[in-house]
């Protein structure tokens, strides 16, 4: 999906990727990670053909961004960090003209606003959103023709909490139902264990470590985390309970939620699927809770 190879790019005397090297599988929601100046910004830019590399290679969507940036633009949704819209013209016919120029209808823009959670919206002005909506609303314009692709800039900069919250549930609702891959850039982590399964922390220009987010757990003996549904949550409870590596147990309703350590991980993975095998569990999953944790080892690893 994307593929990063060697990537360097400079401004003048400052080096902003110094050889990064990393690949987003195709149906993950990714965050891409790191402090202000890591790279976050030009790397997505460079994803997303508006910026040319100095060297290395680059592919998303088996295209190289600059080379063919108008074919890969028509796949490929990208929400800015500090997006900008004219605050008088109404939301719906802000929606309607950016439809338009990428040659799409009416019925196009309002997929997108319901997509993005801006359809009781449409009549007002821009100027009237909130700042999560204004949010909400540039999503809408990156979803516009169901894009295979969306890049994401620090998407939740400089908005209150409560807008944290309303951009966070729309991401989390794309990445669940639309099935699209999603990147998304932030420094702040705790954020992005809500929204991504999947993770490439950058610093300094250069990519520390990418994977899964249990995959990156237990390549930093960092803490994993198993949930499993169960008609006996509290017998399933008592097994992994005494299990070795075990941190706590934790029954919600017909949910059993065990946090382990990451040395754990297969012999936890063998006891549940046993018990799904004898109907003891009915279904369970692996998570992980722990991608601050993993972020500071891989940042300490590099220094």
């Amino acid at each position: 999906m994307i593929a990063f190879e060697g990537v360097v790019k400079r401004f003048g005397a400052t080096e902003a990727l110094r050889g990064a090297t990393f690949t987003v599988p195709k149906g993950v929601v990714a965050g891409l990670l790191g402090p202000n100046g890591a790279g976050k910004t030009t790397t997505i830019k460079i994803a997303a053909g508006l910026l040319r590399r100095d060297g290395g290679r680059v592919s998303v969507l088996g295209l190289d961004p600059w080379e063919q940036g108008e074919e890969l633009r028509e796949r490929v949704g990208v929400l800015h960090e500090r997006p900008a819209y004219p605050p008088d013209v109404p939301v719906k016919v802000l929606l309607r003209h950016v439809a338009r120029i990428r040659g799409l209808g009416w019925e196009d823009a309002l997929q997108a606003a319901k997509l993005a959670g801006v359809e009781r919206y449409l009549e007002r002005p821009v100027s009237a959103l909130s700042r999560g909506y204004l949010q909400r609303l540039g999503l809408a314009i990156a979803l516009l023709g169901e894009p295979e692709l969306l890049l994401l800039d620090e998407p939740t900069a400089n908005l209150d909490p409560s807008a944290r919250r309303e951009v966070l549930a729309a991401i989390k609702t794309l990445g669940e139902e639309m099935g699209a891959t999603i990147v998304i850039s932030s420094h702040i982590i705790p954020e992005m264990e809500q929204v991504c399964n999947y993770a490439v922390i950058i610093s300094g220009g250069v990519v520390l470590a990418q994977g899964s987010l249990t995959d990156l757990a237990t390549a930093f003996g960092a803490e994993v985390e198993f949930v499993a549904r169960s008609r006996e949550p509290r017998r399933l409870a008592s097994l992994l309970v005494s299990e070795e590596g075990v941190r706590g147990v934790e029954v919600e309703g017909d949910r059993v939620v065990a946090r382990a350590a990451s040395s754990a991980r297969q012999r936890l993975e063998a006891l549940l699927e046993k018990a799904r095998l004898e109907g003891l569990a009915l279904g369970w999953e692996l998570r992980s809770r722990s991608l601050g944790e993993v972020y500071e080892r891989a940042v300490q690893a590099s220094r």
